[in-house]
């Protein structure tokens, strides 16, 4: 059987306290090897109990290991209780527990070679049935041995015995009474589960032995079976199993093959047909047949009956015929085989000791074989070397009873030849096949072309994942890789509980819990057989309430009731426990089986409810039960047909869109009693994992589509709505024909719908879908309305033309979108960045430190989203970038935060000194994302990254690291912007009607706060969608992240590029310079020279310097005085004194401010003054409302001084400039933000006679409480 082996070394460890039962389990056919055990007490905080009960740490059986290695070494799975029952006590009196260290290593049962001879019976015992079979457990260490007697339509009995020597004095260890009755002798025990033909069927049955619960069962496709084409002694022996190194196989016939032998590979947990080969010997010529080394060997022999006859292969006892299914053709074989009582009923071979198991004619016998090594090979492997003998044949486990860990006898090994890495196209040496990836959660290595690779599954299952590189196209395979047999731990727990006995309906419970989590594929299906075998505990548990004769009245009525509550408890878990298996996480474990195994889960599904259900029934006193769930939907009726009962409508809601009719007249045809049990059912995304390949309708055609078959297919487009009467039968035909009516799940592209209806019974083993007797009523584009005339489980099934182009268009269309709208994002917020930084705002004020961040950070987040959010390719690097989206992310949040907290104090500082906080921002801008991303990392690193994207993990809540703090800071801002519109609106409300809307816009801070509430939904909106277009990438979300990405960057250059005054004007004036710059180069060098002249005038005045000035001045003092209640008194005292400094409200006309500093010299415009100018700094700093001071100097060349003028002659200020101490509440009106501008000490150190020694540029001075325009003096 194939199989990945589990690298020696891996060990896994176990622990279970005393009481307690602890099981070992390997996956596949691996077997458990133990390599340390101790049962006793080393560690005083495991299995806490009383103080006195753990004082004792040196507690130790030295015989543990023993013990546990007679119990499970070579076994797939062990169960230990530990406790005195096994262990000796080694320290009573103290609270133990037993603990093993154990490996999963596969048991290598190597073909020891070809068949050479068969030796003659080393062991022949008498039975007491002429027909029958007998075998051991090859995966079994033990000499456990399995007999079942062979009595025509009566065999239905397994017996095991300890030993040879206890079937020789008839003591039988345990009998076991199978679920349904055998034909034939084929049996085979393999792996705790006894497999065989169920009675007039094809089907292959699988009982385990340690639960005694049939955990499985399948069809033989098109075998023939039931005396049809039996080995030549007849006996039912049409289907035969047969096991050997390989695994379990069937051999049988079919009509297919004329009759003649066909052998067929079967995972024996999966039940699964992993290959099938036909031969060319005929059934019914053969006496009997077995598989060792891959290889079929055909047996004739002589039967009592034979003799006389003239036919020398009749009278012949030899082996005639062999098939080696590694190769795919016949060997040329003769080889005697012993037939002393001339009845073979069965032969089975043991590849554990090489040796046939034969029941001849009222004997059971033992024959030892012989085998040749195949021919040397230049890779020949030498494994470790055991002699033959006469009780241990090659092959046989050398080993001390208590250390059997698997070896093999020397036999020369041909390698499996090594992947080759696929080289580039057209490189030389250039090789077919698959490149190495990451897919699942499991490291696929390269791999040749049409070979299927083998690995353990993924972190926290257990089992083996498969994964196939096709042929053509060469490639992984479409569908992904198979982790069908991949299952999570909890299935072991739960299948130990059942073995226990524990309630039904109690574990049904648990199972709902278990699978809410994250499943495996194998999960899924082990889910399914898990339901059947809680039913049929359920089944068995419900008799010990059945009511007795003998008992009081009021006791059954009490065992009655509590059967019903049971039941119902039982039926509304498996209801849950569906619908968690058809939920949205569970669907991606759905797809990761192959297709046979959805069909088989899906079908089983199905028939599990339903016969839960009809449990149900059985037990329920109220007439109807209903339970409902988002995916399922059931309800049970006991109907009393000799009442009046009505047509039944199914669902009863009145929302749902799929609904189902029976009429009265077909409920009352299938009365008995008086009564009848309906069980009525809906599922959702069920349907597509019901297999359309075996359907017996055709592809239809859709209008305008041409008769072309290639990209159609036949789909299930509707929910699976069924109905079923107690009559064990699904197919009940009725007189008055079922209608329902489904909805269609697709709307585009579907076409063609069928009224269908599965088959369980169909030749797949899983069912099919079919027409009969179903018929089409009605149709649109939304619905279809069926009727049909039995009760089945209905679907509809419409034909999917697959568009031209659709999907590599989509994905364009994808990609553009995502970047057009990113690229976009990117450029404005560039554009507001440059903006920012040119006009040396960025370190100057709060708000601008906060926009700037704000930005920067939204501008990395967009270039990681661009760059490296699909880079899953590389696990380290999109770690990285996951971990660095993470961080920008918050980072954006967080300074969007801040502003609203900005906002908020700037209210409640309006007439108040205040401190910059921008070292405050700082720390919370960063050090909070920085924190939450650290902790996230130590908590679990392997949550950066996703399959899907470069992102955090959603598969185990590590995505809550973002979505949390981002809640928290996203309700905080949108608390502190409230509370900012409603300060305002507070303080507006105290001012008269005429000023309340001019005061709200004057400030500044309402249309800022405004903004930054759109800008904070249209941030959270944004990003939302664009985590979800990474996690699920689509063209709807493509339209709406991009969409929503240009909106955000949009609103940010309009708030702040194209609204801003300031901003405007700074872009204004340079148009005007660049055009000034182009019109003074092309001037003569006359002008030139005279524009040189003039401005070496110290007391010359320009009509536009004048101009300037006006203007400047009617923009801010005398616009103030003029809408203010203020008045202005011009009294002008004139000063020396070097201080200089000017008090403005920046929020009030942030142009004058900005346009002050921003360059506007008019001293000359000689460029020795704009470099006199650069030495002048700027200082933020909390100013004192009654007495004027500078707290220090901040050297900076952001801003630039203020107000440079020329003066007449005689060095007059005029008039109009003079600015009383007064009007010193002009400037407080709206003290949002104070500026004050000082001389730093360096402009001490200019030259005079730059700017005309400068004597002519005067500056606004305040001394002694009053304000003037003064000429700076130079030493």
């Amino acid at each position: 059987m194939s199989r990945a082996a589990m690298p020696f070394g891996l060990l896994r460890r176990e622990l279970a306290c005393e009481g307690y039962p602890i099981e070992l389990r390997c996956p596949g056919s691996d077997v458990v090897m133990v390599e340390t055990a101790n049962y006793g007490r080393t560690d005083d905080k495991i299995c806490d109990a009383d103080p006195f009960q753990m004082e004792n740490t040196q507690c130790y059986l030295p015989d543990a290991l023993k013990i546990m290695s007679q119990r499970c070494n070579n076994r797939t799975q062990c169960v230990v209780v530990a406790g005195v029952d096994v262990f000796p006590d080694p320290c009573p009196g103290t609270y133990k527990y037993l603990e093993i260290q154990y490996e999963c290593v596969p048991y290598i049962f190597v073909c020891p070679g070809s068949l050479f001879t068969i030796q003659p019976a080393s062991s022949v015992l008498d039975a007491e049935h002429q027909s029958g079979a007998w075998c051991k457990d090859p995966l079994q260490a033990g000499d456990r041995l399995y007999v079942m007697p062979w009595t025509p339509y009566r065999t239905e009995v397994l017996y095991e015995y300890a030993s040879w020597d206890d079937y020789k004095q008839n003591r039988v260890t345990t009998t076991y009474k199978l679920p349904s009755r055998v034909d034939g002798t084929g049996f085979v025990v393999y792996d705790g589960a006894v497999f065989y033909n169920k009675e007039r069927t094809r089907n292959l049955v699988k009982y385990d032995l340690r639960t005694r619960i049939k955990s499985g069962e399948a069809v033989v496709v098109n075998a023939n079976y039931h005396d049809t084409s039996p080995y030549r002694w007849g006996g039912k022996s049409d289907i035969d199993l047969a096991v050997d190194e390989n695994g379990l196989w069937v051999i049988y016939s079919t009509e297919a093959n004329n009759g003649r032998i066909v052998v067929s590979q079967v995972n024996p947990y999966t039940l699964r047909f992993e290959g099938t080969w036909a031969t060319g010997f005929d059934k019914r010529g053969a006496s009997n047949a077995f598989m060792a080394c891959g290889v079929l060997y055909v047996v004739r022999s002589v039967f009592q009956e034979d003799e006389g006859q003239a036919d020398s292969r009749a009278s012949s006892n030899m082996v005639v015929y062999a098939y080696d299914t590694s190769r795919g053709q016949e060997l040329p074989v003769q080889i005697p085989f012993p037939n002393p009582y001339q009845y073979i009923s069965s032969i089975d071979y043991n590849p554990r000791d090489n040796q046939l198991y034969v029941w001849n004619n009222y004997y059971m016998l033992r024959y030892p074989l012989q085998f040749t090594p195949p021919p040397p090979t230049k890779a020949t492997v030498a494994l470790t070397p055991v002699r033959p003998s006469a009780s241990q044949p090659i092959g046989v486990i050398n080993r001390s009873p208590f250390d059997q860990r698997p070896i093999t006898a020397m036999v020369p090994l041909t390698p499996r030849p090594p992947l080759r890495v696929p080289l580039a196209p057209g490189g030389p040496g250039q090789v077919g096949g698959c490149e190495g990836r990451v897919a699942r959660g499991v490291q696929w290595p390269p791999t040749l072309k049409g070979e299927t690779v083998e690995r353990p599954c993924p972190k926290g299952s257990l089992g083996i994942a498969s994964y196939q590189c096709t042929l053509a196209p060469v490639g992984w395979n479409s569908g992904g890789p198979d982790l069908s047999n991949c299952t999570s731990p909890w299935v072991s727990q739960i299948s130990q509980k059942i073995k226990s006995g524990e309630n039904a309906a109690n574990i049904a419970g648990e199972l709902v819990n278990l699978t809410r989590g994250r499943i495996y594929a194998g999960d899924v299906s082990m889910s399914v057989k898990l339901i059947e075998q809680l039913l049929d505990i359920l089944d068995s548990q419900l008799q010990a309430l059945r009511p007795a004769n003998k008992e009081p009245a009021a006791r059954n009525y009490n065992k009655l009731q509590k059967r019903e509550r049971t039941c119902k408890a039982y039926i509304q878990a498996v209801v849950q426990t569906v619908d968690n298996l058809l939920g949205p996480e569970a669907l991606v474990s759905w797809a990761d089986m192959n297709s046979m195994d959805q069909s088989r889960s899906a079908s089983l599904l199905l028939d599990a409810v339903e016969k839960g259900a009809f449990l149900l029934a059985n037990n329920l006193y109220d007439g109807r039960f209903s339970d409902r769930a988002p995916n399922v939907d059931l309800e049970v009726y006991v109907l009393n047909t000799e009442a009046d009962i009505r047509d039944l409508v199914f669902p009863d809601s009145y929302y749902s869109d799929s609904i189902l009719q029976i009429s009265a007249l077909a409920l009352q045809q299938y009365s008995n009693n008086g009564q009848v049990k309906l069980v009525l059912s809906l599922y959702k995304n069920l349907g597509s994992f019901l297999s359309t390949q075996n359907s017996t309708m055709r592809l239809g055609l859709g209008q305008g589509q041409s008769l072309e078959p290639r990209h159609r297919s036949l789909v299930v487009n509707s929910h699976i709505i069924s109905a079923s009467v107690h009559r064990g039968s699904n197919r009940v035909y009725l007189t008055e024909p079922v209608i329902f009516t489904l909805r269609h799940l697709q709307l585009e592209n579907h076409f063609g719908p069928n009224c269908s209806f599965w088959n369980a019974s169909g030749v797949s083993g899983s069912g099919r879908w079919s027409t009969q007797g179903c018929r089409l009523l009605h149709t649109n584009n939304t619905h279809t309305t069926c009727a049909c005339n039995h009760l089945s489980s209905y679907a509809i099934i419409m034909t999917y033309q697959q568009p031209a182009f659709g999907v590599a268009v989509e994905e364009l269309l994808v990609f553009v979108i995502s970047w057009v709208g990113i690229c976009v994002a990117l450029v404005c917020l560039a554009t507001c960045i440059i903006t920012l930084c040119c006009q040396g705002a960025p370190w100057h004020t709060d708000h601008s430190t906060i926009h700037c961040n704000l930005w920067a950070n939204l501008l990395i987040t967009e270039l990681l989203f661009l760059i490296g959010a699909n880079r899953t390719k590389y696990t380290v690097v999109c770690s990285i970038t996951a971990g660095l989206l993470h961080f920008s992310l918050l980072s954006v949040f967080c300074w969007l935060c801040l502003e609203g907290i900005e906002l908020y104090l700037l209210q409640r500082e309006l007439f108040e000194g205040r401190n910059s906080r921008r070292k405050y921002f700082y720390l919370c801008g960063y050090s909070v994302p920085g924190l939450v991303v650290a902790v996230s990392a130590a908590i679990d690193f392997r949550g950066y990254g996703s399959k899907t994207g470069c992102w955090l993990r959603t598969d185990n809540y590590f995505i809550w690291s973002f979505l949390g703090p981002v809640a928290v800071i996203i309700t905080l801002n949108l608390v502190v912007l409230v509370m900012t519109l409603h300060k305002m609106h507070s303080t507006a409300a105290l001012k008269p009607d005429s000023s309340r809307h001019d005061n709200l816009r004057s400030v500044g801070v309402f249309p800022w706060a405004v903004g930054s509430l759109t800008l904070l939904f249209l941030l959270s909106v944004t990003w939302s969608s664009g985590l979800m277009f990474l996690s699920g990438p689509s063209l709807l979300l493509a339209y709406l992240f991009s969409s929503l990405n240009t909106a955000q960057a949009l609103l940010i250059t309009i708030l702040h590029c194209t609204l801003a005054r300031k901003v405007r004007k700074d872009y204004g004036r340079c148009i005007r310079l660049s055009r000034c710059c182009a019109s003074s180069a092309s001037s003569s060098p006359d002008s030139v020279k005279g524009a040189a002249l003039r401005s070496n005038s110290r007391y010359t005045s320009t009509p536009l310097s004048q101009s300037r000035i006006r203007r400047m001045w009617n923009d801010t003092v005398r616009r103030q005085t003029e809408s203010s209640f203020i008045a202005a008194d011009v009294n002008n005292t004139p000063t020396l004194n070097r201080e200089g400094s000017l008090l403005r409200d920046l929020t009030d006309d942030t142009s004058y401010l900005y346009s002050c500093m921003g360059g506007v010299h008019l001293c000359n415009n000689r460029p020795s003054a704009q470099f006199a100018v650069q030495q002048y700094s700027v200082i933020c700093r909390t100013l004192n409302n009654t007495q004027m001071r500078l707290d220090g100097f901040i050297t900076t060349n952001s801003f630039l001084p203020c107000l440079h003028v020329h003066t007449p002659a005689d060095g007059a200020v005029p008039p109009r400039l003079r600015v009383n101490s007064n009007t010193r509440a002009v400037f407080l009106r709206v003290p949002v933000l104070r500026f004050h501008l000082a001389v730093n000490q360096a402009f001490e150190n200019v030259k005079p006679e730059a700017c005309g020694k400068l004597e002519g540029c005067f500056f606004l001075r305040k001394y002694k409480g009053s304000m003037s325009w003064s000429r700076p003096m130079f030493g």
